[in-house]
Parts: structure tokens; sequence; C-alpha cells
């Protein structure tokens, strides 16, 4: 057993992990890998503790078996005014009795096959209800004989009383609500339009509520028998009812499909086989008794997002399977305050909390302040929980199906439980430095960490032991080695049964091994690839570049001709972005190569700052027009065009001042640095002339000649 040290309340826990191998030569800025939220825990394998849907951790709740039943399903449960327990069961229709520590004893062997509801009278009496030929049976005096409502009631789906002794019946297949009084005779409060009626409980007032299937309506008759529709609820079955100790209603949803008609995923209509499979049988797991609480490692996450202070008055529409539970205040207002992907079957009190009993995967949420905070407190081994008998105690009898049991949820909470974290990539090999987190830690109730690490994705031989358990806020040390990959666990113990610590967040602080930045690429705009549209007195120089840390990164340039002895600095001042606008005018032309540096030193000190270069490839820089020579060829001239950098792009020449006429290379085609031209002068009056010839080349740069000559 692991020795945990008693902490604080309501202090941040926070302990630093000093790393006892070599350092990091070169570090990279801190970073922080921090989870709290239910998103984030629900990733972590959990062990006999719960995430509420507000990301707080808790131990979960006791479960203990309570006797062996030789059942399928324990469809309802009851305790006797003499403190004796009864359970309704199928799928042989039994009804069994529990009198303190004394093992279960069939008290009633029906000849249905299903025994659905119990109730246990002001008077000390208990009646139960069958299935499919709807008998009523008190247990409490074998000589009383069994008894049918009506002939058309098939289905007694739930029992219930109110203080003067009289006995209310939700039915099927008809959707009537009977009421028996003290003499015993029976009458119809509620004909409805549905086929059952599944649920039904008494206020304080004397007012009876049922739930249908169907159209997932809430009924409520008066005591002077007005019946009106208290709510209409989004699902299409209202599975069960609870009254509270401040009159408030609460409603449970079980539609395995939201809106339409038919009986949804109720206990199941019109025959036995029907209700047998509405339950899917076989897919639950088998009990294990000595599992208690939570199924290790497979605590599941909470049920959504939560929901706002006091629920939400606001009725959802939810996705396939999606259920709820109601709150109608005596105002008669209306508000979700649980919602989860599960059936609904069962609600219970424990203490001020609202105690949630789901199928298919046999899940026990709690619902505290009305909706503020919901959590799974325990999964069972079981697929269904069907009942729930609340006590005095505090404690929570829980009847269930695949397979049928009682179990006790007591009110104490496990001693101890863990989570332990999903696999954090730093994605660089790292060093570890503070764990902190904040849990409500009460007296008698501790937290503790511990941290390992690993360079592959899934920790096998190779990772780190874990470190040493780390409980003293003040002084806790660990070493944990370098790695590329973190994880941690956290455990929470108690002792005191009715207390437990709540872990809130939990945060690691690391440090990454400094890389340098890398530069992919240095593109720089090839001043001969152009058209000589305009001359470009800027050149738009960019790169790509990145630092594997995410560090900030500045730049600088630097310049080198063909034939100069080294570079020389182009920017005095580093630059920011990735981008460069060069003023060439004031370079002189020639081929060049550009150096740009990378450095990360805004993210680093100087000791341990890193740079890189990359050179580009040669380019051009031209801002020289072309050279033109111009010679007298009979009765024309010759015009031979040169230029040293970039081709020539387009030529034209002026006669005595003339108007500009396009001229073409005697080849056709401007493509090369040196072109030939003749020109024709056709009609020319004797007499002196004056040609001029302009050209440019394919980066804008305009070269102009001329030439004197006499025609004759």
């Amino acid at each position: 057993m692991i020795d945990f040290a008693a902490s604080r309340r309501l202090v941040p826990l926070v302990l630093s992990l000093f790393v006892a191998l070599a350092t990091i030569a070169s570090a990279s800025k801190v970073e922080t890998w921090r989870q709290d939220s239910p998103a984030a825990f629900a990733k972590g394998k959990k062990e006999r503790v719960v995430v509420s849907d507000t990301g707080r951790i808790r131990l979960g709740r006791m479960v203990e078996p309570v006797g062996a039943l030789d059942a399928a399903h324990v469809w309802d449960l009851a305790r006797a005014k003499s403190g004796a327990v009864y359970a309704a069961t199928g799928s042989s229709g039994k009804i069994y009795r529990k009198t303190g520590d004394d093992p279960w004893t069939m008290v009633h062997d029906s000849d249905d096959s299903q025994a659905l509801s119990l109730v246990a009278m002001p008077d000390g009496r208990v009646f139960a209800g069958t299935g499919p030929s709807g008998k009523i049976v008190e247990l409490t005096d074998p000589k009383t004989p069994t008894s049918q409502i009506d002939a058309a009631v098939k289905y007694i789906w739930d029992l219930a009383t109110d203080p003067a002794g009289n006995l209310y019946a939700a039915t099927g297949p008809t959707g009537q609500l009977w009421k028996r009084d003290v003499a015993g005779k029976w009458s119809i409060l509620l004909d409805s339009k549905h086929s059952h009626l599944l649920c039904v409980a008494v206020g304080p007032d004397g007012s009876v509520f049922a739930g249908s299937d169907g159209e997932g309506l809430i009924y409520k008759v008066t005591p002077d028998g007005k019946t009106s529709v208290l709510y209409d609820a989004p699902q299409n079955e209202v599975r069960c009812l609870l009254v509270g100790p401040d009159g408030g209603l609460y409603a449970g949803t079980a539609a395995e499909s939201v809106g339409g008609s038919g009986g949804g995923s109720g206990r199941g209509f019109g025959s036995p086989m029907a209700m047998e499979g509405a339950v899917a049988p076989g897919s639950g797991a088998i009990l294990t008794a000595q599992v208690p609480g939570v199924r290790p490692g497979d605590a599941p996450a909470p049920p959504g997002v939560g929901n706002p202070p006091g629920g939400t008055a606001t009725p959802r529409p939810g996705p396939p399977g999606e259920n709820a539970v109601y709150r109608i205040g005596t105002d008669g207002a209306p508000r979700e305050i649980f919602r989860a992907k599960a059936l609904i079957y069962a609600l219970a009190l424990s203490e001020d909390r609202l105690l949630v009993g789901t199928g298919p995967e046999g899940i026990i949420y709690e619902v505290r302040d009305l909706g503020r905070e919901s959590a799974p407190i325990a999964r069972l081994d079981h697929g269904q929980v069907l009942a729930m008998l609340g006590s005095e105690k505090g404690d929570v009898l829980v009847g269930t199906g695949d397979p049928g049991a009682v179990l006790k949820l007591t009110s104490g909470y496990v001693e101890s439980g863990s989570i332990l974290s999903d696999i954090h990539d730093t994605k660089l090999v790292s060093k570890f430095g503070a764990v902190s987190w904040k849990a409500e830690v009460a007296e008698k109730t501790s937290v503790a960490v511990q941290v390992r690490t690993g360079n592959v994705g899934e920790p096998d031989g190779t990772w780190s032991n874990w470190s040493p358990l780390l409980t003293d806020p003040a002084s806790a040390k660990a070493s944990v080695p370098l790695g590329r990959f973190v994880q941690y666990r956290a455990f929470l113990k108690t002792a005191d049964p009715a207390s437990t610590p709540e872990l809130r967040s939990i945060s690691l602080l690391y440090q990454t091994a400094n890389l340098p930045p890398e530069i992919a690429r240095i593109v720089v705009p090839d001043p001969a690839a152009g058209e000589g549209a305009q001359r470009a007195p800027r050149l738009a120089v960019r790169w790509d570049a990145n630092d594997p840390n995410d560090d900030e990164m500045t730049f600088s340039l630097a310049l080198r001709k063909d034939g100069w002895p080294d570079w020389v600095k182009l920017t005095e001042t580093p630059l920011t972005e990735k981008a460069f606008a060069w003023d060439v005018t004031a370079i002189p032309a020639g081929h060049y190569r550009l150096r740009v540096t990378a450095t990360d030193r805004p993210s680093n000190p100087p000791e341990t700052a890193l740079t890189r270069e990359l050179t580009s490839d040669p380019f051009i820089i031209d801002h020289l027009g072309p050279s033109i020579g111009v010679a007298t060829a009979g009765p024309g001239v010759k015009v031979t065009l040169k230029d040293d950098f970039t081709r020539i792009v387009k030529a034209a020449y002026a006669l005595d001042g003339g108007e500009w006429v396009a001229i073409f290379p005697d080849d056709g085609l401007f493509d090369t640095r040196d072109e030939t031209i003749s020109i024709a002068f056709k009609d020319l009056k004797p007499g002196t002339h004056v040609v001029t010839v302009r050209a440019t080349d394919a980066a804008g740069n305009l070269g102009t000649g001329d030439a004197v000559f006499k025609a004759p």
C-alpha cells in the first residue's frame, strides 16, 4: 500500500522535478503541458476515480453486492416499514425478500414471467405488480389472493402510494392510471391515448404524476381529479419519476430515438418476449463483486458538456439515444439538469445529490446543485441499472439487469484511486521541470503524483522508471531522464469515507533541446525572365524559414559579387520578416549570390542561441541598357545590339526625329543578348539624315544609339 502524506485544504500543490542526468547543451523556451478539462482527463486511464463534466477528478463510490439472486433482471426494489427489502425480478416472475444480514428468500413465485413493480404502503403492507397478465400481489399477507385491476390491464409498470394509503398503478397496454382506495376499490384516474404509462409518483399535495411512452408526456392529476399535461419531453419515453423533498418532480427519459411514436426503448410491450428483448440481454458484463465501485481503467467520460447553473430551461432535441433528466419545480417550470447518451431507467436521491441509473453500460451518474455539475460515480458489471432505493443513511440499493443483482452503493468513497494520463509528445528531446496541480484537499485526504519519460510513443522497457512518489509540496524533488515523451499518474486517497480530494488541474513545465532554425530556400526574381515592360529599381527577395522549437527568429542578409574577395553586409538592422525589398540601383550590375542568416536569439540567451545560413543560387543585377552600334549600309543602316546580362526584347528607330518604328532582328526573333538588325530606307530624299535607335533588355533597361549619313 502506498503511504500518502496528508495535505492542506484548498492549497495548490507545487513540486519540482530536477533532472539528475546531463543537461541539454542548448535550450529553447519553457513550454507547459496542462490538463484541466473533462476532454483532457477523459483520455487517461482511470481506476476508482471519476471525472465530472466540469473537469474535477474525485474518488469513486463503493459498491458492494447484497446477497445473491437467481434473476435475469431486478425490475424494482422496495423497503417495507419493518426494514425488509423486496426485489421484483424477471424472467421467472419471482419476488425476494431480505431482512438484515439474512440471505434473500423467495416470498412469491408468480404465474407471470415478470414481477415489474413494488410499493411499500404506510401501514406496512407491500404490493407488487406483474406482467403479462397484470396481477396485483400483496406480499406481506400470503393469504391474500392475487387480483387483477381490469381484464384490459396486462402490465403493472409502476406502483406508488400516498400518505393516506391509496395505491396508484401505471399500466399498459391501454395507457391507464388506476387508483385503489383504502377500501380496496379500483378506479381509473387517467385513460390516456398512449399504449403505456410507464411510471407514477405522488407529490406532497396529493397530486399524482404519470409518464408515458409514445410522445414522452408527463401527466398531472390533482386531488380534485383535474388532469393536465405537465410537460412534453423532446424524447418519446418518460421512464422514471421521482418527487424531491421540496416537491420538485424529476423525470428521466429512455428513448432510443428522439421524437416519433411507439414504445421506444421501454421494458417492452405486447408480449413477454418483446419485454425481454427491450433490455438488450447479454449486453452487460458478468458481475465481479470484488471490484468496488468503478470498473478499473474503464470509468466513463462525463456525459457531454456541462449544463449552465441550475440546468437549462430550454429543451434541446438530442441525437438518437440521447436522454435527459428534467426537473419540474413547484411553479411548473421545467429545466434540463442532466443529459447523456444512455437510457435513463432509475432515479434516486442521496443526501443533496441526484443519482441517475442508466443502460446499456450500467453507469450511475451523480448530479450536483440542480445540474451545475454531473459525473459518473460507478460503472457496474451489469448492462442496466433498473431500480434504485435510497436510505436514511445515504446508502442506495441498486437493482440491475444483465445479469440481475442487488448491489449497495454506499455513501462513502473508495479508499484510493488513480488516473494515468495519456502520452504527451514534446516533439523533441526535453528536460522536465516543475509539476504543479490544483486540488481541493480535505482533512485525511491527499493527492500525489509520479512522472516517467521515454523516447518512443508507447511506454515499454526503454522508458524510465516512475519517479518517487511526490507528496510534499514544499520539498518534493524527483529525477526523471531527458525524453521526448512524458506521462504522469495522480493518486487520490482518503482516510475518511465521507470525504474525497478533488483534483482540478495538473501542469508540467518542460524545455526542449534547442535546434537551429531551418532555411528551406531563397527566392530572388530573375530579371531575364521579364519582358522589359518597366524597369524595377527594387528586387523583392524572400525566403522560407522555420524554427523546430517555434522560437522567434531574426534574419540578416549579405551580398557577394563574382570576383569580390568577401561578403558585404546588406542589412544593419536584423529583419523580422521573411522578405526584403532590395534597392538595387546603388549596386553595380553583375552576377551575385545572396546569403541569409537566421538566428533564434530573440527566444534564447546569447550562449544558447543558434544560427543557420543558406546561400542563394547565382542571380543577376542588371540596370545597364544595351549598347547600340549603327553603321551605314547602302540606302540604309545596319544596327548591332549587345547586352551584358539579359536578352534584348525590343527595338525601334526614328528617322530625322520622326515617329518611332518598331524593328526586328534579321532572324526574326529577340532571343539573345546579341542581335543584328538591317534597316532599309525607301524613297529617301537626297541629303544628310540622322537615324536614332533605341533597344530595351528584359530587365527594362533602355539603350540608345544614332548615326548621321548622307543619301546620294
